[in-house]
Formats: C-alpha cells, structure tokens, sequence
C-alpha cells in the first residue's frame, strides 16, 4: 500500500505535518539528497546566485511553498540550503548544464488525457507513467490536502517535497500532470511541484489554468497537461521565456519529453544517451496510434493495459531498468476529474495492483 499522508491548515503548517508524517522515511530521503548534491558539487559551480535568484521569485510568486518547503525543513531538521538545493536540483543542473557543458539527471514520463467521443462513457479520464530515478520508489506517496484557502486536493508526490510532483486532482474536478524537458531556454521562476499545487488551489477549469499559468513566471524545462470536469484539455509547453498551448485536433492529448508547439519546439535539446535518443516521440506517437485506434473504447481497464505495455526500448510505454537504469516506470496514475480519485500503482503497472483513492476519504 502507498503511503498517504493527510494535511491541513497554512502553508507552514502543512510543510511541518508533511515532515512528521514521514519522519520514518528521513534516512532515505536524506540518501537520496546527498547522492543530489555530490554529483552537483562535483561539476565545481557554486549554487548560490540560482538560489538567491529564485528565492526572489518565490517570495513574490510562490510563497506558500516557500512556507512549505520551511516547515519541511523544520521537522526533518535539515540544513536549508542543502535542503532547498536538493528540491530545485533537476532547474540548477539544468543552469549548469547550459553554461558549463555539463550533464543533467536523467527523468522521462508518458502522460495523456481523453474525453467525449473517445472515452466510453463520455467522461475525461488522464493517466501518467512517472518515469524517474529508482531511489525515488520508496518516497513516493499521496497526499490529501486541505489547504487553509482553496480547494482539497489528491496528489501524488515525493516524501520530502512539498506541493504535487506528479500528478493530482482536486475537488471540483481539475486534473494535472506534469512532465520533463531537456530545455535551452531556462531561468528562474516557478518550479511545477509548485505550479501544479497552486493550480489545483486555485483553478476549477482548464480556462482557470491556462491564465494562472500566463501571469506567473517558470522555471522552462516541462510541460504541463490539464483536463476538468467538463472534458476540456489542454498541454502547456513551458519554456523559460515563451510558453505554448496545445489544444486537443481530436479527443485526446498526449505530452512525452519534448516540445512540439512551433513556439517551443525549437527550445528542446535531446540529452538521451545515444542508444536512447528518439524515444520520447517514439512513446508519443505510440500513445496516440493507441487511442486514435480505440476511439470511444477508452475506460479505466484499456487505460491500465496501455500504461502497463512494453516494446522496443524506444516506444515502452512501462519502463524497466534494463531500458534505462536512471529513468525507470516507478508508479502509474489513472486520474478521474469527475469522481476526484485516482488510481495508483506504487510500482511498475505491468506487476503492481493499482489502488483507488478518492479525495473524499
């Protein structure tokens, strides 16, 4: 069973009951940081201008997280610039990867989203594969949150990391999932754990989401995928400088690694290993082949035989370590904006039974 913590209140509040309510998890959490900042500090650049940089634009943009990210701090004693360097660190190898030819950590993901005439019953309905390193398995968990302002929400997410990592669906109906890019165009502004919990707070439609996304500045190296209740979806291609929205040609969308949006496409880089370049399209296309040809069959069951598919070790759409070790399937979520329940595998969906939670619980 995933873990599930329950929280509630202020933001500071909730970051401290996050911490205590996965205080058992703090030697792996504190592992996995570590092995973070060796392999950052190895690469000889001093962190503290992205940080000071970014702290700015959280006091300004993101201070609930902020406030989180304290409290977490506080209750797994953490040293805070360790701590705050570890939850930014895929944005700051990214800055360095720009400016210092280095390499970056290694994420992938297959996400998409399907309503009216494609569903079986009308109904939208997204899934997400987080591909990611291993050493994140066992930090998985859920979350229900209660935010002192703002709607509930069901996420799930990362022991250690305040706000959504992956996934989440709150009460009315409003279902995120997130992805990562490889982007040439990065800088400092929001990260998307915290894009995705503020959107969940705030928004109740796909409309909502698109303009709070506009007005706020990002980090630029992701996408985010969003459907409401009503079956509106869309894809936001999130740069540093330019963002890009893709609304569905037909009843569905599906977002991978890349950008494909003409204002961003350009702005992608492909850091794969070589044996490994071209598999974010190849998942795409795969996705899309999938549903196109299951017009008006996708449900709850199709969408977990697709997640749970394998393939060459460019399409796989579930991920094993023998494909790559650094970005393997680690959980699969099956989101239904009118239910606000998800299921959830907290393994690879080939092997592992899926849970089903509803944020009403």
């Amino acid at each position: 069973m995933i873990k599930v913590l329950s929280l509630a209140g202020a933001a500071r509040s909730i970051g401290r009951q996050h911490g205590e309510q996965v205080i058992d998890l703090r030697p792996k959490i504190q592992a996995s940081m570590q092995t973070r900042l060796l392999a950052f500090r190895q690469k000889g650049v001093d962190p503290s201008p992205y940080l000071e940089e970014i702290i700015q634009v959280w006091q300004r943009h993101a201070p609930a997280t902020l406030e989180m990210l304290l409290g977490i701090a506080e209750a797994l004693d953490f040293d805070w610039q360790d701590y705050f360097s570890y939850t930014i660190i895929s944005y700051l190898d990214d800055r360095i990867n720009l400016t210092h030819r280095s390499t970056h950590w290694d994420q992938g993901c297959t996400t998409w989203a399907a309503s009216g005439a494609f569903t079986r019953d009308g109904a939208p309905l997204m899934a997400k594969n987080r591909d990611n390193h291993p050493d994140q398995w066992p930090l998985q968990c859920l979350a229900r949150v209660h935010p002192e302002r703002g709607y509930p929400y069901l996420c799930l997410t990362t022991a250690g990391i305040p706000g959504v990592s992956s996934s989440g669906i709150n009460a009315v109906g409003l279902a995120v999932v997130d992805t990562y890019v490889a982007s040439t165009d990065v800088g400092p502004g929001i990260g998307r754990y915290s894009v995705m919990m503020d959107l969940l707070e705030k928004c109740a439609s796909v409309r909502d989401a698109i303009v709070y996304i506009r007005s706020h500045p990002h980090f630029g190296n992701g996408t985010v995928s969003l459907v409401d209740a009503q079956g509106d979806m869309a894809v936001f291609e999130i740069a540093h400088s330019v963002q890009a929205v893709r609304r569905p040609d037909e009843g569905f969308v599906v977002s991978t690694n890349h950008f494909t949006a003409p204002e961003t496409r350009t702005l992608w880089m492909d850091c794969e290993p070589p044996h490994l370049q071209g598999n974010s399209a190849e998942r795409r296309e795969r996705v899309e082949k999938a549903l196109r040809a299951a017009r008006g069959q996708v449900d709850i069951p199709w969408a977990q035989n697709l997640m749970a598919q394998h393939g060459s070790g460019l399409n796989a759409v579930c991920r094993h370590a023998e494909i790559d070790p650094l970005a393997e399937t680690i959980s699969c979520a099956i989101l239904l904006p009118r239910q606000a329940s998800i299921y959830v595998t907290n393994g690879h969906p080939c092997q592992t039974a899926f849970e089903f939670v509803r944020l009403a619980d």
